[in-house]
């Protein structure tokens, strides 16, 4: 099977609600307002209580609480709901597929960390949107998750990773492609940001793609974190992006004890599944 097969496969179990266009397109009109986003969400009850669960989420530890989708728009910004109302439609769609043959909770330890991971990383620099990174690091692998609905003993032969065999060379020999490659497709199909899509795509080779390398480091430091056993950061990070972005040891250990500690909350708000785990 190629990537096109997998798609059309998982199109026909779970697709993203009409509202994250809807969102899309105001992002893109000068004229529309806090009150037209609001209206757009208050006609998907559902994804309006998951966008305000993760907006009153240790993610933003706010003081306050919001209680409206108004006053969530104006303490977060359009672009930061945005990225929530992706994260939330994303998960609402995952929930369609039937993953028993995968560890899940490992799938969503991996994402959540280098989500979290990836926000810690980008926050001391302006030139990186720290919402954006944080909805594709949480959403970086989920071509597994397609494979895992389409065919089942694939996933189950891609988790065998190893030291010796990193996850993406697993899924290069078992399928032909990375699950970058086809979470790639997935976002194409549900019409996500251009910048997005490349940024998935480029995941395991950045070259230049900045945001790219970024989630690079990060989903190798998620790996580090879940799988400190198999793991390393001398074996599995590039030094000259380590160079580049100016992280010491020290900084890249506290991004993974960080992540390790705000993980809890927000596993039971974007796992599909439970938060026993935890």
């Amino acid at each position: 099977m190629n990537i096109s097969d997998y798609i059309e496969q998982a199109d026909e179990v779970c697709g993203l609600p009409d509202t994250c266009v809807r969102i899309q397109e105001l992002l893109q009109d000068e004229t529309s307002s806090i009150d037209d986003f609001a209206d757009v969400l208050a006609c998907d009850p559902l994804l309006t209580s998951h966008v305000l669960k993760l907006a009153n989420s240790a993610l933003y530890n706010f003081s306050f609480s919001i209680d409206t989708l108004a006053k969530a728009i104006t303490a977060l910004g359009m672009k930061a709901i945005y990225s929530l109302v992706l994260i939330s439609a994303a998960t609402e769609a995952l929930k369609k597929l039937n993953t028993q043959a995968i560890d899940l909770d490992r799938h969503w330890r991996v994402s959540i960390n280098t989500a979290l991971i990836l926000k810690r990383l980008a926050g001391d620099k302006k030139s990186f949107d720290s919402e954006r990174l944080f909805t594709l690091g949480l959403l970086h692998n989920i071509g597994e998750l397609i494979v895992c609905q389409v065919t089942p003993v694939k996933a189950q032969k891609c988790e065998a990773y190893s030291a010796e065999l990193l996850p993406k060379n697993k899924q290069l020999i078992e399928l032909g492609f990375t699950y970058a490659e086809l979470g790639a497709a997935l976002f194409e199909n549900w019409k996500f940001p251009e910048k997005m899509i490349d940024t998935i795509q480029m995941q395991h080779t950045p070259d230049d793609n900045e945001e790219a390398q970024l989630l690079h480091l990060a989903s190798n430091l998620a790996l580090i974190s879940v799988h400190p056993e198999m793991y390393s950061i001398d074996s599995l990070l590039d030094d000259y992006l380590i160079q580049k972005f100016s992280l010491t040891e020290a900084k890249l250990e506290d991004a993974i004890d960080w992540a390790n500690l705000g993980a809890f909350s927000l596993f039971a708000l974007v796992n599909p599944a439970d938060a026993s785990i935890y």
